[in-house]
């Protein structure tokens, strides 16, 4: 487990290069402690784990022998999907070490008896199955319903934890953060559908994909004739609540080509009753989101969506084809803009902008 902290952008790749270098020099040691199995915990995470979260506490990491007796770490995001990018980088850093496998985002298992045991519950292939929920509005939303064998009610939250875990490992990281929109769980009772083998679920989720790309690959929206509409409410507490948002666009037949809502939330001391920005802070925001603009641009497969002033806190939102280079964008703004705004960033997947439908215009 780590505290997030900063490291500049420009030290990023010295720091990772003295970081491998760390390692290289013990990675011997690592090794045999890693292959024996023996006092892995003493010798290898609690000498490791510090040294880790020192350099880039935005990711975690598994250790395990790979069928090619090389030992494996796999640095993971561990659901954060702002944090993909960085155990992606780190893994680049990486250099050759014999007897050593880097891998960024937990792999798909090769294994066919892959199973796991957590709240005193098991799961495998076996007492796992599903059925696709289809949606006539969302048709490219993949929308899972996996019936999982001695399901009961009271460990709901438990067995539903569980079949994510499960997936995560199955499927692999990658596909679970690009490809799955949603995903439930129910027992075997009264049901009506037909049910699939979750051997078929790889060549499904694979196929609905296919789709996908083929459908949206080079899909881009012209901001040209964008057009921006206000809004004026009250939230809890009778606070005003002002938002901007490109109504223009909320109709687009292609949004599941910009599935990531980026969204950035800027605090502000709430200076007034109303709870609004001073003059001087509205002005270093909008410098921050022209530079934003400027750096992700329609073109290149982003949107911008507006946003919303709330009571000491701004949010701004941006649909993205894709989150890495968002991610980059965002780390370098953040340190542009530490000293005038307080800001910080995170990414949802929401392939129809349903979050945005209470400003569709009539």
């Amino acid at each position: 487990m780590s505290s997030e902290k900063s490291i500049s952008s420009t030290n990023l790749n010295q720091t990772y290069q003295e970081f491998w270098h760390w390692f290289e020099a013990r990675a011997k040691e690592f090794y045999q402690v890693i292959k024996s199995g023996k006092d892995v915990e003493e010798k290898f995470i609690n000498i490791f784990a510090p040294e880790l979260d020192r350099v880039e506490p935005k990711v975690f990491f598994l250790v395990g022998m790979d069928k090619d007796k090389k030992a494996e770490l796999v640095f993971t995001p561990d659901g954060i999907i702002k944090n993909v990018l960085w155990a992606e980088k780190i893994v680049e850093a990486a250099p050759d070490i014999e007897n050593w496998k880097f891998t960024a985002l937990k792999p798909e298992s090769n294994n066919e008896d892959f199973a796991i045991r957590m709240h005193d519950l098991h799961f495998d292939k076996e007492n796992i199955k599903f059925y696709p929920i289809l949606h006539d509005n969302y048709p490219d939303k993949i929308d899972l319903m996996f019936v999982y064998d001695p399901y009961h009610e009271e460990s709901r939250e438990e067995i539903l934890n569980g079949i994510f875990i499960f997936l995560d490992n199955y499927l692999g990281e990658e596909t679970m953060i690009q490809c799955i929109d949603k995903i439930d769980v129910r027992g075997p009772q009264n049901l009506q559908e037909e049910l699939i083998p979750l051997n078929k679920l790889v060549d499904y989720i694979n196929w609905r994909e296919k789709e996908f790309v083929e459908k949206y690959q080079d899909v881009r929206h012209d901001s040209s004739d964008d057009r921006f509409s206000g809004f004026e409410g009250t939230v809890e507490g009778g606070k005003t609540i002002l938002s901007t948002i490109n109504t223009s666009v909320l109709d687009w037949d292609h949004k599941a080509s910009h599935p990531w809502i980026l969204v950035i939330m800027n605090a502000y001391d709430s200076e007034t009753e109303a709870g609004f920005p001073s003059p001087e802070t509205y002005e270093d925001i909008s410098r921050f989101e022209e530079d934003l603009e400027e750096e992700l641009p329609s073109r290149d497969g982003y949107i911008f969506l507006g946003s919303e002033t709330v009571d000491g806190l701004r949010e701004t939102f941006i649909a993205c084809r894709e989150f890495r280079k968002a991610t980059e964008v965002m780390e370098r703004l953040l340190i542009k803009y530490q000293d005038q705004l307080n800001l910080s960033f995170d990414f949802f997947k929401d392939k129809y902008w349903q979050s945005f439908e209470r400003y569709k215009m009539d």
